[in-house]
């Protein structure tokens, strides 16, 4: 009998099961890489076994989060990973995106570059872990949900169930053209809270770099506000999501590379390898001046901002503003 050649998606599936005996600890998306296939790619291999498509109702699906109870956030680029664990509530429309105000949560979902979702099953010394994850159009993860042990399980497998995609094949579906499309401008959007419309204009020319930083600086600027739990507000995202955390920060841990904040319900991950330095821009928002720090990587990309707590009435926090101006002349460069 003659053997059939192996598929696409077969090759690649019997790549990752090679690469992941070598080695048993490695991430998709550094195996994914290893491969040359974008992740979404990869994990597609494994659809109709431990990995289930979705179908692409992004708003209704999002909605449907919201009844899971607590969940964990999860938002990164190639250098940041922020985690929020909390509940996805007052889920709204804003144009091209979804907002989500929830407790402990607060997401803007850019969903018009959103391509496919996966229900996703791993295996962890723990036991099964459960998780949504959510992927551009070109195969890069911009978001993802994971059950946590009070989350509704019983929930869970019946949103997968509705959200379930007719086509479970193990052939990626990526498009086979061109980059994500262009979003209209969230600024635009008139349900827009203000704490988005206030740090969106961030990263753009309407902020005025004032001086700069480098790595070890932030890192005891950092140490400097877990110490005196000032709140502060830490913005991590990508083409298709933006993460935020509004709170002070506690348990800082340096591991390998990354710069760590392990606190209980929200994690941040810096690769510091990657870090150039940190810009402090200045910026106006109504009669506020506004004072934050953008985080830069080699190629001057933005990886991560953070700024301080704000109110209202007296805008921003002026002990946040005054000990990172003292921080940039003690430590810049």
């Amino acid at each position: 009998m003659t053997k059939q050649p192996l598929s696409i998606a077969d090759t690649l599936k019997q790549a990752w099961q090679d690469l992941r005996a070598d080695h048993p600890h490695m991430r998709i998306r550094d195996a994914a890489a290893t491969l040359g296939v974008s992740e979404a790619e990869l994990l597609a291999t494994d659809c109709g076994n431990r990995v289930i498509r979705l179908r692409a109702h992004w708003p209704a699906l999002l909605s449907a989060v919201g009844t899971l109870g607590p969940v964990m956030a999860l938002t990164r680029n190639a250098f940041a990973v922020q985690e929020s664990t909390g509940l996805y509530e007052d889920i709204r429309p804003c144009g091209d995106a979804i907002l989500i105000a929830g407790h402990h949560i607060a997401l803007c979902l850019l969903i018009g570059i959103w391509h496919s979702g996966f229900a996703v099953t791993e295996d962890t010394h723990l036991g099964p872990r459960h998780s949504l994850q959510f992927f551009d159009t070109g195969g890069e993860a911009v978001h993802k949900i994971y059950l946590t042990e009070h989350a509704d399980a019983g929930l869970y497998r019946r949103l997968v169930d509705i959200f379930r995609a007719d086509d479970q094949s193990p052939n990626p579906v990526l498009p086979a053209h061109g980059p994500n499309p262009p979003l209209g401008d969230l600024k635009q959007c008139a349900e827009l809270p203000e704490s988005w419309r206030r740090l969106l204009p961030a990263d753009t020319s309407e902020a005025a770099v004032t001086g700069r930083i480098g790595m070890p600086a932030l890192r005891a600027f950092m140490q400097q506000l877990a110490a005196l739990m000032l709140p502060i507000q830490v913005l991590v995202g990508n083409p298709g999501a933006l993460q935020l955390h509004d709170g002070p920060i506690q348990n800082l841990k340096i591991t390998g590379p990354w710069f760590n904040i392990l606190d209980q319900r929200f994690n941040l991950h810096l690769n510091e390898m990657a870090v150039a330095g940190a810009d402090i821009v200045q910026l106006r928002y109504r009669q506020h001046a506004l004072t934050g720090l953008l985080v830069r990587g080699q190629n001057r990309q933005t990886i991560a901002s953070v700024f301080g707590g704000y109110d209202d009435t007296i805008g921003e926090n002026g002990f946040w503003r005054d000990l990172l101006l003292a921080s940039a002349l003690a430590g810049g460069s």
